[in-house]
């Protein structure tokens, strides 16, 4: 993801200005997309406090507890938070059956296959360096993307963080696809390098200015993207 201190420290910035701008908005469906960006943005804080052990030189015991807790959180976090941000609109008290028993249900079963796939197979319990400057906080010996079959996976992962936003976004579907689609360059760029993780630096930056932008047209009353 991110590459040092400084770029970890920047986007984490940006993402909470912008996160910080969606809840505060007063308005559901912007602070739907905060909680989203909760998720979405929480693994450059998490990469920042990794930095800040100096994971180049050594794993120190800061290093493995943050790599052991906080990593799986925010990963869990990533699908949960589209989930649970849909109560701005719709609260749990409002919800008929079939919408609480696919937000219980989901919530179990993307929680438990995060976790699962996250500690299966350790062979370490620290975050390193990639050679291509990236961490790698996964618990599997680190091999480079592109020598890997694992594509499956990844798209498993985007499927069930965007999938919650899908059944349950309940207007127009702009504002979604500016902030999903739009910076999905980013995403192509990560299968590129030796770290597919290394997309979410990019992509939650370009999320963050985007959402940023949205809300200022909608609060100016320039454009309303939610209709």
């Amino acid at each position: 993801m991110c590459y040092s201190v400084e770029s970890s420290a920047k986007t984490t910035l940006l993402s909470l200005v912008a996160i910080v701008v969606m809840l505060g908005s007063n308005v559901p469906h912007f602070m739907w997309i905060g909680l989203i960006m909760v998720g979405w943005c929480g693994m450059q804080f998490a990469e920042l406090l990794l930095w800040l052990t100096n994971p180049r030189k050594s794993c120190t015991p800061m290093n493995k507890l943050i790599t052991l807790t906080l990593i799986p959180l925010v990963l869990v976090s990533q699908p949960l938070c589209p989930l649970f941000g849909s109560f701005f609109v719709k609260p749990w008290s409002a919800c008929n059956d079939k919408r609480k028993l696919f937000i219980v249900g989901y919530a179990v079963i993307a929680a438990f296959l995060m976790l699962v796939y996250f500690y299966k197979g350790a062979e370490k319990y620290c975050t390193v360096v990639t050679p291509g400057g990236h961490l790698h906080w996964w618990l599997t010996a680190f091999t480079p993307n592109y020598k890997t079959d694992n594509l499956v996976a990844y798209y498993i992962w985007l499927f069930m963080v965007f999938f919650p936003i899908v059944m349950l976004w309940n207007i127009s579907f702009k504002a979604i696809a500016a902030i999903a689609v739009l910076p999905m360059f980013g995403f192509f760029y990560g299968l590129m390098t030796d770290s597919k993780s290394s997309i979410w630096c990019h992509y939650t930056s370009y999320t963050a200015i985007i959402s940023l932008v949205m809300y200022g047209l909608y609060k100016f009353n320039i454009y309303n993207i939610l209709k």
